[in-house]
């Protein structure tokens, strides 16, 4: 038997249109087999009333159909449950995604979906909000909180406003507690990663695994414009744990001290938060339907 699966499409995710997809995915569906219903969600609050009532009629799945934040918003929903995610990527980085090895073609993707292999993956919570992929604070959240406001999307958009608030950011102290010790630094950027990518194979923790039962945190100290470039690089070759710039350390949980209420970027959006940030893993929280 075939599952039983609700797929939510995200219409502005990506900066993509996505008025054909209801067909497209419809008809594949039916290729393969699947029992599916379809709905574009235009809002938070439906993603979340559709997820749920998913859970409430045992589906098998529900497919996010967009990036790490119509991700999040599913997965937060079904953390803990037996109902799994599925994923047609769609969104600007697609982080998960790529981590889980998704095939970014639709009709493969659905393919993948109807020949249901779960794997267990764990997941974070951040003073009670839960992420799958990674949170940060710094430059990522501040770029996260220009980027959700923008009326352009996609990566074009994206990298503009990396490149034109690179000098204009400033540094806050924080202090992190973690593993029986404390760092007090001046962060330009400080993740705290499930998995290993912000997104378009840009791999700000090489080391961090979705299923290790740690979070890997990655710091990156006071950077000048001529860090840039060479950081740049090392993040696509994965080697940014490398760097003299750069601290890392692991994690069950960890306590984040800042000067003041700030953005966080979860799993991509921009989330307004306490000076007070506590973090804490969730081992093997979500079931997920991988590639076999």
């Amino acid at each position: 038997m075939k599952p039983k699966v609700r797929f939510i499409i995200n219409p502005i995710s990506g900066g993509k249109k996505k008025t054909h997809l209801p067909e497209v995915i419809r008809n594949a569906s039916l290729e393969f087999g699947l029992e599916a219903d379809i709905f574009l969600c235009n809002s938070i609050s439906e993603t979340k009333e559709k997820t749920k009532e998913a859970v409430l009629l045992n589906y098998h799945a529900v497919i996010a159909v967009g990036g790490d934040g119509t991700i999040n918003l599913i997965g937060s929903e079904i953390v803990n449950t037996q109902v799994a995610l599925g994923i047609i990527p769609m969104g600007s980085g697609n982080g998960l995604a790529r981590s889980l090895r998704i095939p970014f073609n639709i009709k493969k993707a659905i393919k993948t979906i109807s020949d249901y292999n779960l794997q267990s993956i764990d997941t974070g919570e951040v003073n009670g909000i839960g992420f799958i992929n990674l949170a940060g604070i710094g430059f990522d959240a501040h770029v996260a909180g220009i980027f959700h406001k923008s009326e352009r999307r996609g990566l074009i958009s994206y990298a503009k406003i990396i490149l034109r608030e690179f000098n204009r950011f400033t540094k806050e102290p924080i202090e992190i507690q973690l593993e029986g010790k404390t760092i007090q630094t001046k962060a330009f950027l400080l993740a705290v990663c499930n998995g290993p990518q912000f997104g378009k194979n840009a791999i700000i923790a090489p080391l961090a695994s979705l299923r290790d039962g740690i979070f890997h945190i990655t710091i990156l100290k006071s950077l000048k414009w001529y860090d840039a470039p060479r950081l740049a690089f090392r993040l696509f070759k994965g080697t940014i744990h490398l760097d003299s710039n750069t601290e890392c350390f692991t994690a069950k949980s960890l306590t984040i001290k800042k000067s003041k209420t700030g953005l966080m970027n979860i799993d991509g959006e921009p989330i307004m938060l306490s000076d007070n940030l506590n973090i804490e893993m969730r081992p093997l929280s979500l079931n997920v339907i991988v590639p076999d």
